[in-house]
């Protein structure tokens, strides 16, 4: 009997000691720090990669079918009106029309034609020079040179596109955007560029071209039919080369008066998504109902008031624990 006794006595003390812990846990007063929502300006954005290219400026053309000589600027030269481009042997029309007689075929398909002539292609072109006029090309505009197309010794037709004189101070980022979102691009909207090669800035730009057509294009959930947008940026700047990697994010439109949880705030149980508020220094547990997803967070429909304090550090909070505030951090437009 005594035994059983003892046995319930130390039962007794073992709950009793349990519910005294319960009730001095709750009673001790935990550390939080907080953060005050407010109403907020929230952009909805878009983002998409490219590369840095000069804007297209003037395409220098050949006036006449010819062998290219010297080639006196490269890739990325900076050059002004009157600068020596590159020279050309001028095909003569009378010897082309000439060769046209027996082939019958006409222009440089005549001079093509003339190859099984000769053992090699240089020694057509060695020939093709003896009825040639050497000529140089100059610049007609200041700008750097992009899209250089052929090197000496090759043969090219009249309008042939030589290379380009690229404004040099215009510096633009083609990206293609998915035809689903095509809809919420126009010209004029801003956009944030930044670059792999200078992590720590941000360049202003905005939309300047969309193209008229679609495109199959690749991606990393496979193929997608996309829309090439160009960006263009507000200025030059020294630091920037053409050929960059570039992420440029457009602003599509602007929420007004959006409360905004950061998503590290945010915790999930059966119950649904919620946060701890301190309220008169206790932590009361609130679900939220999330409306839109933004880039900083979610955008909290019904639950949350501006004022509210959200508790940052929840972990291991109860409904009800005490709570000491220790750092309050108000919440401000991006």
């Amino acid at each position: 009997m005594k035994k059983y006794v003892y046995l319930l006595l130390s039962t007794l003390l073992i709950v009793g000691v349990i519910t005294m812990s319960g009730y001095m846990i709750k009673g001790t007063s935990a550390d939080v720090e907080v953060t005050i929502l407010s109403k907020r300006s929230v952009d909805n954005t878009i983002t998409a990669g490219g590369r840095l290219q000069y804007r297209s400026g003037k395409q220098v053309r050949s006036k006449a079918a010819g062998i290219m000589g010297t080639v006196n600027v490269s890739n990325g030269d900076a050059v002004k009106k009157g600068d020596e481009l590159y020279s050309f042997y001028k095909i003569d029309e009378a010897y082309t029309a000439m060769l046209s007689q027996y082939s019958g075929l006409g222009g440089l398909e005549a001079v093509f034609g003339a190859a099984s002539m000769y053992a090699s292609p240089s020694e057509l072109v060695t020939e093709l020079k003896k009825h040639c006029s050497l000529e140089t090309v100059v610049s007609e505009a200041e700008g750097r040179v992009t899209d250089i197309s052929f090197g000496a010794d090759e043969i090219f037709e009249k309008n042939a596109l030589i290379m380009k004189i690229s404004e040099e101070n215009s510096l633009e980022v083609p990206v293609n955007i998915s035809e689903n979102y095509i809809g919420s691009i126009s010209i004029g909207q801003k956009a944030e560029v930044k670059f792999n090669a200078i992590p720590d800035r941000v360049f202003g730009g905005k939309v300047t071209k969309i193209a008229d057509e679609a495109a199959v294009t690749s991606g990393l959930t496979g193929k997608e039919t996309t829309v090439e947008v160009t960006v263009t940026l507000d200025k030059g700047d020294k630091e920037l080369k053409a050929g960059y990697s570039a992420s440029c994010t457009i602003k599509l439109s602007t929420d007004e008066n959006v409360i905004v949880l950061p998503y590290e705030l945010l915790r999930s149980d059966d119950g649904g998504d919620y946060v701890y508020l301190a309220i008169k220094n206790k932590a009361h547990k609130r679900y939220v109902t999330i409306g839109k997803e933004y880039k900083n967070g979610a955008g909290i429909s019904e639950g949350l008031s501006q004022g509210d304090a959200v508790i940052n550090n929840s972990e291991g909070l109860t409904d009800g624990n005490k709570v000491t505030i220790t750092r309050r951090t108000v919440q401000e437009n991006d």
